[in-house]
């Protein structure tokens, strides 16, 4: 395991550590952060390239069970009155062999026989073109595991790229849930006052900020500073497990709040520690604090 830190422009503390996510929480002191934004890698959508890699795994339950076993270690390493919130993706059933197709997402997205392409129906037995139903067998399990679900927020993925598909209709939206450690929690509800529409419907745009060409999926900005604007002090400390391009980490720090940062891909956190030293502030925006 490598560990950098550092301070942002902000004066805000980073720290980044570079391995599997749930040795390194192991290793993090107890209810130690106040808020977790994340995004785990999706089922048997990509592969980057490194041992140990959570999405790869051959049925829907051991996937299911590697995501909440890391989010076992950040519910330790949560404040008793801390949010996660967990942004997930879903994934369909084809069933129907190696794909010979190109993806104009990313080339990552083919990596040979996927386990969603073999018979077999991924260990649960479901049919070729269903949907798999990720999120909310997660969620499920998580719920098990003493997580409270307080809310199943809809991110409305605003200019996206279209699936290219003719017989359902095309997905414009994820998951963002939102998890609670305990009954009580710092939820700051002012932040919803210029929210359009409803409340748990957020349409953000898709479109991440350049990443200089590293092959991740980030989300975007806009996304990260909901959740912070929502469930985390502005003195709060904040934790992504699974840190990708870091954009979670650069927001918080942008934000003034201290960030960690855990990513098992090195290429990914040496460029997240090249980011994490000038960030910016970013542009004020109304908070409630907490007496």
């Amino acid at each position: 395991m490598q560990h950098w830190s550092g301070t942002g422009s902000t004066g805000a503390k980073w720290d980044v550590y570079c391995g599997d996510a749930k040795s390194v929480l192991d290793r993090l002191d107890k209810e130690s952060f106040n808020c977790a934004i994340t995004s785990p890698p999706y089922y048997s959508l990509r592969d980057y390239g490194v041992a140990n890699q959570i999405g790869k795994e051959e049925t829907v339950q051991e996937y299911v069970g590697a995501i909440a076993d890391v989010m076992d270690g950040v519910y330790r390493v949560l404040s008793r009155d801390g949010l996660l919130f967990l942004n997930i993706g879903d994934t369909y059933y084809s069933g129907k062999g190696e794909s010979q197709g190109i993806d104009r997402k990313s080339t990552k997205r083919r990596f040979g026989l996927r386990a969603v392409d073999k018979s077999g129906g991924v260990g649960i037995g479901i049919r070729p073109k269903s949907i798999i139903g990720i999120p909310w067998r997660v969620a499920s399990e998580m719920a098990k595991r003493r997580w409270v679900l307080r809310s199943a927020i809809i991110w409305h993925r605003e200019d996206s790229l279209p699936e290219a598909v003719k017989d359902r209709p095309r997905r414009s939206y994820e998951y963002v849930f939102m998890f609670a450690k305990e009954r009580k929690y710092f939820f700051n509800r002012q932040a919803l006052l210029n929210v359009e529409l409803e409340e748990d419907v957020w349409t953000i745009s898709a479109r991440p900020k350049p990443t200089d060409g590293l092959d991740t999926a980030p989300y975007p900005d806009e996304l990260v500073e909901r959740c912070l604007d929502l469930g985390c002090p502005t003195s709060g400390c904040v934790l992504d497990p699974f840190a990708g391009s870091g954009t979670t980490l650069r927001v918080a720090v942008a934000s003034g709040r201290n960030a960690t940062a855990i990513e098992l891909n090195p290429s990914f956190c040496q460029y997240i520690v090249g980011q994490a030293g000038d960030i910016e502030p970013s542009t004020p925006r109304l908070r409630f604090v907490c007496s």
